[in-house]
Parts: structure tokens; sequence; C-alpha cells
């Protein structure tokens, strides 16, 4: 599988983070233990910029809604809603079962 180089910066980042844990690092990603201990050095020496990219991408972007301002639907709402094509699926399935004439 081919990483990004967000990706390969998070591996490493976590790696770091968990004093250089590479084999649980690996283990959790599913990459080799000498894959991880790469991106460690390749990461850990980067020049400051880099950093501050890094850094940067890690931090939400706030997006401006230029919607008007619709109430949000509560959780309970959201689960609620039926599905017509599951509704015609059930129908289906009831009617081969005999459930249903």
């Amino acid at each position: 599988m081919k990483y990004t180089e967000k990706q390969q910066i998070e591996i490493a980042n976590y790696a770091i983070a968990h004093d250089n844990d590479f084999k649980a690092t690996g283990e959790k990603y599913g990459i080799s233990y000498q894959q991880v201990s790469a991106w460690v050095r390749k990461y850990k020496n980067s020049p400051k910029s880099t950093q501050k990219e890094i850094n940067k991408e890690k931090q939400p972007k706030k997006v401006k809604s230029t919607k008007s301002k619709e109430p949000k639907a509560s959780t309970l709402d959201i689960l609620n809603r039926r599905d017509p094509v599951l509704e015609a699926q059930l129908e289906d399935v009831k009617r081969r079962l005999g459930l249903i004439k």
C-alpha cells in the first residue's frame, strides 16, 4: 500500500509520541518496523518549516457556511429517518418469505 506524505508524517509522529515504539506502531498501521523507523528518521530531522506545515495540517480548518441558518437535526431525528431503498428491500424479502402477500 502506498502512503501519502501526510500519512507518513502522522505515523512517524505517532511513533515518536509513543517512545519510538516502531514495532507497536507498525502493527497498528499494518506496516513493517523498518518502514516506521525510516519515516521517523526522515521526519524527525526535518527542517522547522516542514514541522510547521505538519502542525498546520493537524489543525481543523474553519469552514464558513454560505447557507442560511437552518436548525440542525438531532441525532435522534437522523436515526429515525427512513431509507426508501431499504424499505423496498425489506418489503421484497417479506414477500419472498410469504409474510405478506
